[in-house]
């Protein structure tokens, strides 16, 4: 998808969806076909964070997931973390969202995202401490509001719980949201992406959670315990390590895409997001590369 079949006329142009809510932000499509250009086993990124003890620069590389909920209206993106490791206590948190920025290049195609947003955790235990109010600024909704996917994300609520929840499948189709409309997660619709995101991982990628404490000194005994959970003899099993596992959301303010595709030219596009009045509006900006 090349952003010059936008509109190449004007400079800037602003998406209003007026008093509609869940909305997709219009980068979303352009970089769905991005992922779908450069197909891989894995979409690697880097987010770089603030240490919020010493104020320093950091900068890694991660995985990109899935949108959350399997909701591309949700505009918010996930990925996976070890709550264990150095980087939840120098730069997340679990009460309070933390600015950060995400890049991503596509080799093949010459694109380049950066994200630059809001992002907060979601726990197995933790999801009650998800601040309501990023709920309502980035318009994050309900599953069952909209009832979209609700077959796959509701299959990880038991028969008890999945009474509590009205989903409004409306026959399957996409229907018009406003804000008299909205409601955020319940706190076991939390849970329930907690535990879609964790049953997809490979048994592989479940077992880097029960490993020993990332950055912690290697010793005889923890040599032996990695030996053994990469052979898969450790005797545990596979959903010990979920008590370590989050997901990280990041709520998107701006994206900044430059193409360098030789056969198109040189394009760049900034998004900047604002609300005004409860509404969300996206505006689009054409820049020099």
């Amino acid at each position: 998808m090349n952003l010059r079949n936008f509109n190449q006329l004007l400079p800037k142009r602003s998406f209003n969806s007026a008093r509609m809510i869940h909305q997709m932000a219009p980068w979303v499509p352009t970089f769905i076909q991005s992922t779908k250009n450069n197909p891989k086993p894995f979409l690697p990124f880097q987010l770089a964070t603030v240490d919020v003890h010493t104020n320093k620069p950091r900068c890694r590389t991660l995985v990109f997931r899935d949108f959350l909920f399997m909701d591309k209206k949700s505009n918010v993106l996930t990925f996976h973390i070890d709550l264990r490791s150095n980087k939840v206590g120098e730069s997340f948190s679990l009460s309070c969202p933390t600015p950060v920025e995400a890049c991503f290049y596509f080799a093949e195609t010459r694109e380049q995202y950066r994200f630059s947003g809001q992002c907060f955790l979601i726990t197995r235990k933790q999801h009650s401490k998800i601040p309501q109010d990023i709920t309502h600024k980035y318009g994050i909704i309900s599953p069952s509001v909209c009832g979209h996917h609700k077959d796959e994300l509701y299959q990880f609520a038991t028969e008890a719980e999945g009474q509590h929840f009205a989903c409004d499948d409306n026959g399957g189709q996409e229907r018009v949201l406003f804000q008299g409309d909205f409601k955020p997660p319940l706190e076991k619709e939390w849970e329930m992406e907690v535990k879609r995101q964790w049953f997809r991982l490979s048994r592989a990628s479940k077992s880097q959670y029960r490993k020993p404490n990332p950055g912690t000194e290697l010793t005889t005994e923890s040599s032996k315990l990695l030996d053994k959970i990469n052979r898969g003899v450790d005797g545990s099993k596979e959903e010990a390590g979920l008590e370590n596992f989050a997901i990280a959301c990041i709520c998107v303010d701006e994206v900044d895409y430059l193409n360098l595709t030789s056969g198109s030219g040189d394009e760049r596009v900034i998004f900047s997001r604002s609300v005004e009045g409860g509404t969300e509006n996206w505006d689009e900006r054409h820049v020099c590369p």
